[in-house]
Order: C-alpha cells, then structure tokens, then sequence
C-alpha cells in the first residue's frame, strides 16, 4: 500500500501491513512521517507489533519510563511489549535492568572503553617476559592479578599482553 506525508510517498513493504488499518494501533500522523523518513534513510521501520523504531538506537526515555511504570502496576510484559508496540525481548532488557541498577537509562552508544596498558602495567609485562621467556600470556595476567599490578576487573587480555 502507498501512502504520502507530505511530498514522500512512502510503500509499507512488511506483508502484515501493506493496509494501514491493520496496524494494532492507527499511527498517528507523527508517527507516520518518521516512519517515512526512517524507511527512506534505510535506518528504522516497523517491529511486527506496528511499532516505529530506528535501528542502533535505544528506545525514547518515556517509553522506558512507561514500560517501567506498568511492571510496577502488575501488567505483564508480553501484554506491556503488545501495549507499547515494543519487542517483548526489549521490554524484559529494560526491566532487568531496571531490577539490576535501578536505573533506566539504555547503555553507551560507542565509545571506547579504558586503557587497561598504563606504562606501570606495560613495563611489568615487559619485566615478567624478560625474566621468564618461556612464560604463556595467561601466567603473565595471573601474575598481574597476584602481584596487585591489576586488579581482576582491569588486567590486560591475553591479545593485548601478547601484543
């Protein structure tokens, strides 16, 4: 089915929904332009319960708001993924994290995560390999871990040691 906002013809190419009134919910006229606009950039579309989203991105705080506020009112989340018109798997990501941290802010987009190869660190590795040539990576981050060089959650991978 072919249907305008604006000047944008837009072709709603999921079988489910080539009729716009077999949507579960009609969208609404905002909701529709950026299901346009989503469609012709390639980045986004229709879930197959008829909700809007862009690809890579985390869902709208309001709506992690709202899935939030229904779990604490009893409704259970495949009801809640049908209500929002958001996959059940994202609605049980957002109350587990929720449960876990308390929080419901999405993770980081991106970014890199810190350097764990500080010169104190390197020249360690670098101690351990001289004095025992022989030594695998993996007694070497051992070795980081029991000597308090590192602690557990921040010793250098096995690559990087043995880069």
């Amino acid at each position: 089915m072919e249907v305008s906002f604006g000047l944008v013809p837009f072709t709603v190419a999921h079988s489910k929904y080539r009729n716009l009134a077999s949507f579960p919910q009609r969208l609404s006229e905002l909701e529709l332009g950026l299901l346009v606009l989503l469609r012709h950039s390639g980045l986004g579309g229709v879930n197959q319960l008829g909700g809007v989203f862009i690809n890579g991105r985390p869902l709208p705080h309001e709506v992690r708001h709202r899935i939030v506020e229904l779990a604490q009112h009893g409704v259970r989340p495949c009801e809640i993924s049908r209500r929002l018109r958001v996959s059940h798997g994202c609605v049980s990501k957002i109350l587990t994290r929720y449960n876990e941290t308390g929080s419901i802010r999405p993770g980081l987009i991106g970014g890199s995560k810190p350097k764990v190869a500080t010169p104190t660190v390197v020249q360690k590795i670098l101690q351990l390999k001289h004095n025992s040539p022989t030594m695998f990576a993996w007694e070497i981050r051992d070795r980081l871990v029991l000597e308090q060089v590192c602690d557990p959650s921040n010793v250098p991978s096995i690559s990087s040691i043995n880069r």
